[in-house]
């Protein structure tokens, strides 16, 4: 009898722990993980590829506007790259190995341009487009974004930004009303604003369409602070065990904004973090 008491407590403990790192959904045995290529701005997409080639990582988030490089020096990345153009950006991304999973941040404004976005992304696989635009063009995002099987997911910085996209009360009360409109929550602008992360990841449940992954040193210092995931004050295991809970499935997009001269080695350490945890 006491073998199986003992037996039945040990059972509980174990519990216990499962609760306290994967909430009620398990670990998923492989998380997506991409690198939002924003974090290499200074560089061309040519010579930031490179420099991930060997990272580990399963995707890139590409952002509009940085130079193409390589073969069209001055071409920049978006929808106004010609046919050549992109030939060339779907080859650079073949010979990498590594997949471009969304786009952003970046600007609708009319339907034509919403279109031309959605466009490019579906020439390119993409299924994300991240965006601040204004709630009043969320159906066109919603309609468009159907037709080209495009994902808009809703940015936002911190609270002296133009938005309130950081509200998830706001986002999750407007983004619900579409199929196509998601949030992305960027827990190191959450971090800037003072707002919980994890508690923001829970109004959003159901809603969240892509994540940019930070870790920061303080928790609500108004400056951008990023560190290797782990060696801040975001409890990035909570937010992990949160996602988890939710069976949250989508890329965990790191977007490392700080040493950005070198900052390679920081956002290996927060892939590794990522694949080990």
């Amino acid at each position: 009898m006491k073998r199986i008491i003992l037996s039945v407590f040990a059972a509980l403990a174990l519990g216990g722990c499962a609760l306290s790192e994967g909430g009620d959904g398990a670990r998923p045995k492989h998380r997506n993980v991409a690198v939002q290529a924003y974090s290499m701005h200074k560089i061309t997409l040519v010579q930031t590829l490179e420099k991930l080639k060997g990272a580990g990582i399963d995707g890139i988030e590409l952002f509009p506007g940085q130079k193409l490089g390589g073969k069209y020096p001055d071409a920049k990345v978006g929808p106004s790259l010609n046919a050549e153009q992109m030939a060339y950006l779907k080859q650079i991304l073949k010979d990498a190995g590594i997949k471009p999973v969304s786009f952003g941040v970046t600007g609708g404004g009319s339907e034509k341009n919403i279109e031309a976005v959605c466009k490019f992304a579906k020439e390119l696989g993409i299924t994300r487009v991240l965006t601040e635009d204004p709630v009043a063009s969320w159906e066109i995002w919603d309609r468009v974004g159907k037709k080209y099987g495009v994902t808009m997911c809703v940015h936002h910085h911190a609270k002296d930004s133009a938005n309130q996209y950081y509200d998830a009360d706001l986002v999750k009360r407007y983004a619900s009303r579409y199929d196509n409109v998601k949030a992305n929550p960027d827990v190191g602008h959450l971090s800037r604003c003072g707002i919980d992360p994890v508690g923001n990841l829970k109004i959003l449940e159901g809603e969240i369409g892509s994540i940019h992954f930070k870790d920061q040193k303080e928790f609500g210092n108004p400056r951008n602070q990023c560190v290797p995931l782990g060696d801040g004050k975001l409890g990035v295991g909570r937010m992990l065990a949160e996602l988890d809970r939710q069976g949250y499935g989508g890329f965990l997009v790191i977007e490392y904004e700080a040493d950005w001269d070198n900052n390679l080695p920081q956002i290996k350490k927060c892939v590794e973090y990522l694949r080990s945890h």
